[in-house]
């Protein structure tokens, strides 16, 4: 059948219009497609490393912050004792407070009932001063303005703060020394302990003092240069037992040191400082962590 031109002319129209709509289904749409998903992966893409960007830049904020908790963990480290086993705490007492030349020379003996534990824990609680608010309906109606209601609540507000806090635990040592000792030498190696613990900055205290004889048997008897008595000894008075000449002036007092312990923090590896100019140029996207070489 022999077409007429009108006819060729429509069905030309319509070839053109069917191979377009095949080029849009086949070609143009796909791409299309394609497009708005890369669109949408370089949003999401832009997004994410933004954020990273951000965390990058936060890098080195985080490194001082940790190396400001290090540091102040290590002064607070600085109070506390080295962390002693029961014998290297017998061995610390002995040197710095009970074999001395002062006392060997006094005659200070060490005696029976002395005990030293070996590492444990104690709890510690803040310390903090409660202020007395006294109130009464006459002072309660003097406060017109609320001004004195506030103001018992400014003081009180360190104690009710720090009376929320938790007890810490901590490693702890203890030591009770029974010691023949006169009464001066009590009172120096009271005062030796208090001064170590205030010069080294050392968390030790005397936690008690227990002291038999408050008189300790009356004066110490007189010796010459050889170390003889001079005179005669007192009399013991009725009941009392008679004393051995070298306990007039000693008596028996037991001590009970306590120490405190912390862990010293590990040092910590926060690695290189940050540097923006490592995203300056194209070398960044070949490169290969050490980590990942491995």
């Amino acid at each position: 059948m022999k077409l007429g031109y009108r006819d060729r002319i429509i069905l030309l129209v319509v070839m053109v219009i069917v191979v377009f709509a095949i080029g849009i289904f086949a070609f143009i749409k796909p791409q299309w497609e394609k497009l708005d998903k890369n669109k949408t992966q370089l949003e999401t893409d832009e997004a994410a490393w933004t954020l990273k960007m951000t965390d990058f830049d936060r890098i080195n904020t985080i490194r001082d912050t940790i190396d400001e908790r290090y540091n102040e963990a290590l002064t607070l480290c600085e109070g506390f004792t080295d962390e002693m086993d029961s014998t290297e705490l017998d061995q610390f007492l002995q040197e710095k407070f009970m074999n001395i030349e002062k006392h060997i020379k006094n005659d200070v003996e060490l005696v029976g009932g002395s005990t030293i534990s070996d590492l444990g824990t104690a709890t510690l609680a803040y310390y903090y001063y409660t202020p007395s608010i006294v109130t009464y309906p006459l002072y309660e109606a003097a406060d017109f303005d609320g001004s004195l209601e506030k103001e018992a609540a400014l003081k009180c507000k360190e104690s009710i703060i720090l009376s929320s806090r938790s007890s810490q635990i901590v490693g702890n040592g203890n030591a009770k020394l029974a010691f023949k000792i006169n009464k001066q030498d009590t009172m120096d190696l009271i005062d030796a302990v208090r001064k170590y613990a205030t010069d080294n900055k050392d968390a030790m205290l005397l936690k008690a003092v227990q002291i038999t004889d408050f008189d300790f048997n009356g004066e110490p008897l007189e010796r010459d240069d050889d170390g003889n008595i001079v005179g005669e000894p007192p009399k013991p008075e009725d009941g009392e037992a008679e004393l051995e000449p070298d306990e007039y002036g000693y008596t028996e007092v037991t001590f009970d040191f306590q120490v405190y312990y912390i862990q010293e923090p590990t040092k910590p590896d926060t690695g290189k400082a940050y540097d923006k100019s490592i995203w300056d140029g194209e070398g960044w996207r070949t490169y290969v962590s050490e980590k990942t070489a491995q």
